[in-house]
């Protein structure tokens, strides 16, 4: 009795993650992103991109700690006539295919058979190693900068990487491999929401 609902319980989820790989998505926009207890929409809008200067950063490299938090929202099309869904996944952030944070969200996805659905991602990580990478760090940083100043050609890649995880009972059972989502950012995107001013 008790394996036919664990196995009917693993199958019903399994299907839900066989539909969430068939979906669609897009990166559509990041908010309160906080770095090291400064706004980093304001800090950027200001057109200030020296994050060396912040007393939190600086403190963190002396710590090797130095907190990111915020909210990537994702749009995801369901063109399936099935449930599609996750209860927990890890995550990689990447710009210009070098990873810049990872980190797990425990926030269940659902999305319904033909639906779209706007799903809020919460960040919480530490970037240290990120701030450390002077050559990744300066490409997006001059490219902040270009943008804040008019520069409109100006392009860089952004990729989500998701990682699902199946419940099994206190298991948990990693995907074998990342759902990709990746995002061509310009200053059209950085204007359209509020990021650069």
């Amino acid at each position: 009795m008790i394996s036919s609902i664990v196995s009917c319980t693993l199958d019903k989820q399994a299907k839900a993650l066989r539909t969430l790989e068939k979906c669609r998505y897009e990166f559509v926009s990041a908010d309160s992103i906080f770095l090291a207890g400064t706004d980093v929409n304001k800090l950027i809008a200001n057109g200030r991109v020296d994050v060396s200067q912040l007393p939190g950063v600086a403190l963190g490299f002396l710590s090797r700690d130095i907190p990111l938090s915020g909210v990537l929202n994702v749009r995801i099309t369901n063109p399936t006539n099935n449930l599609a869904g996750i209860q927990q996944f890890a995550y990689k952030v990447e710009v210009e295919g070098r990873e810049v944070l990872d980190g797990v969200s425990d926030l269940p996805i659902e999305v319904p058979a033909g639906e779209t659905v706007v799903v809020p991602v919460k960040l919480r990580t530490n970037v240290y190693k990120f701030l450390s990478d002077r050559e990744t760090l300066d490409k997006l940083l001059t490219f902040i900068q270009r943008t804040h100043n008019g520069a409109t050609d100006e392009k860089v890649n952004l990729t989500f990487k998701i990682k699902p995880t199946l419940a099994l009972g206190n298991q948990a059972i990693n995907y074998p491999g990342y759902i990709d989502i990746d995002k061509e950012v310009d200053a059209e995107f950085l204007i359209k929401h509020g990021i650069i001013r």
